[in-house]
């Protein structure tokens, strides 16, 4: 049995709100020189975040980039590729049905209550997040485990290609199996110290969390250079959630910030143009896309007037009004994503995309004019119009702004409503609608394609379609299933009724004193190698 020293570590990190520890001056500490004595050096980095709701990563349903500081995942996600990489586990194997996977749990990683990573403690780990997980569903397959030495060997039910993006992403993380068995599900919320470059110190509520390095840190992540404890000793992170942009960037340029997790377009262009910060992209994969009804009654329930209103569409147009906030969307499975397909793309841009002309033939030859000269079509007394839902964020607002100018050269007359975003999905639900704004943020294809589609009777949403995807999930060789993800998205496209329009694009910010920050091409970002 395992020695209980994470006890009083799991104490100052409960729920008990603990003040935080050496704050002052933005909250970076200072040491002189052990030989001057007149060289001061910064060792602690603050952060500017959004709120966290604990420490253990299977009960939350969010978790931020910056969280990763306290909670590494099982494997790394190469970005490239999406295959899986040694991350807290190495060499992973898969049988060749794709049944059975094992994986190595190395001796020598730490956590921060000095107990050592055991593979029963991943076997634990996953059995709990299959108990409280919002995302349990992703490893459902996951049929049992069993330890053998230093590996972690899994039997699962079928193969899942959504099972290899869970593993590598921040939900599923390791937890010493000592206090799974011991802690209740409320202590373990903000009690639980999983492995990670860092553990929580303390905790205020609404405020913030410091943390301290894990001394005990090893990393076998092939993506960064130190592989050891961090080298930045404490971590303040503020709580951002309640405070205006203007008062954070002005904390930053002051030093009282080190980094920023998310600015808007507008203070990216205000941090540009100055001296001594760094301004980086760094978005998660998203995709911007709507759905138009084809309902009897509706314009769209004709596939021509579908498709004038989707070739009419000029995205680069549209993106340029927003600044670089967005960038066109060609395919339901955006470039950044896990088996995007080339040929989804290229087959939407060359078919569904950039022509106005033939939108116009097309619904000259539906019968649409304009009879009364008032730049609008119709036809027999019908209005050539609808109404485009939307969400109140800045981009959406702009570009759907634009579209309607766009939509109006076309003779189409676009009203805009904006909506909360879930009102969106409910009106489209009950199809109760004419066209609606939506937006999925994951870097797993199977997770977008099995979620776009909210109209319950939309041409292409049948059980035919939900077949071809799980049969894209079960596909154990990934050029196999990228081809596959490819087709789907083409035999969605001919419908002409769920459209991708754009990707709003994430930006962080921090001070040039701030080294090691490499973000990779899929927007993960790893901690290890930074310092000052």
């Amino acid at each position: 049995m395992k020695r209980r020293r994470w006890i009083a570590m799991a104490l100052c990190g409960t729920m008990l709100a603990g003040v935080l520890a050496g704050c002052g001056g933005g909250g970076a500490q200072e040491s002189s020189s052990a030989e001057g004595g007149d060289a001061a050096v910064k060792d602690t980095i603050v952060f500017s975040d959004d709120e966290w709701y604990g420490t253990d990563p299977y009960q939350q349903d969010t978790w931020s980039s910056i969280q990763s500081l306290i909670s590494d995942p099982l494997f790394t996600l190469d970005p490239a590729t999406g295959d899986l990489l040694d991350g807290i586990c190495t060499d992973l194997t898969v049988s060749e049905d794709g049944h059975t996977m094992t994986a190595t749990v190395p001796e020598g990683k730490y956590y921060a209550t000095g107990e050592q990573v055991e593979p029963e403690d991943v076997v634990a780990s996953i059995e709990w997040g299959k108990e409280v997980s919002p995302y349990a569903d992703g490893y459902a397959n996951i049929e049992s485990m069993e330890v053998d030495g230093r590996n972690v060997i899994f039997h699962l039910s079928t193969f899942r290609s959504d099972l290899l993006y869970y593993l590598g992403e921040c939900f599923m993380g390791v937890i010493d199996k000592d206090q799974l068995d011991t802690m209740s599900k409320d202590e373990l919320m903000w009690g639980a110290v999983p492995y990670g470059l860092y553990y929580v110190e303390s905790y205020e509520p609404g405020t913030g969390v410091t943390l301290a390095v894990n001394e005990g840190y090893k990393a076998d992540n092939p993506l960064v250079t130190n592989k050891g404890p961090a080298q930045i000793p404490h971590v303040e992170v503020k709580f951002n959630s309640n405070q205006e942009e203007f008062t954070i960037l002005e904390e930053l340029k002051a030093g009282d910030i080190d980094y920023v997790n998310r600015i808007s377009a507008d203070g990216r262009a205000q941090l540009e143009g100055m001296e001594g910060f760094q301004v980086v992209n760094k978005t998660y994969p998203i995709i911007q896309y709507f759905e138009l009804n084809t309902d009897e009654g509706s314009i769209f329930a004709d596939p021509n007037v579908r498709l004038a209103m989707i070739l009419s569409i000029d995205r680069d147009a549209l993106c340029e009004l927003v600044d670089g906030a967005a960038v066109p969307g060609y395919s339901i499975i955006f470039d950044s994503m896990k088996n995007f397909s080339q040929a989804a793309k290229d087959d939407f841009m060359e078919n569904y995309a950039n022509d106005p002309k033939r939108a116009q033939q097309l619904l000259a030859d539906a019968g649409w004019t304009d009879s009364d000269g008032d730049g609008y079509l119709d036809k027999d007394g019908q209005p050539l119009e609808f109404t485009f839902y939307v969400d109140s964020t800045g981009t959406s607002q702009t570009i759907v702004q634009g579209l309607q100018e766009q939509m109006k050269n076309a003779g189409f007359l676009m009203n805009i409503e904006t909506v909360d975003w879930n009102y969106i999905h409910e009106y489209i639900h009950n199809d109760e609608y004419d066209a609606g704004l939506q937006s999925l943020e994951w870097a797993e294809p199977i997770l977008i394609l099995n979620a776009c589609y909210y109209d319950q009777d939309a041409p292409g949403n049948d059980e035919a379609y939900y077949a071809a995807v799980e049969d894209a999930a079960e596909t154990v060789d990934g050029n196999e299933r990228t081809e596959k993800i490819g087709q789907i998205q083409m035999d969605m496209f001919k419908n002409c009724n769920i459209i991708p329009f754009f990707s709003n694009l994430s930006y962080i910010a921090y001070g040039d004193q701030v080294k090691g920050i490499v973000v990779q091409s899929d927007s993960s970002l790893y901690w290890n190698d930074l310092s000052f």
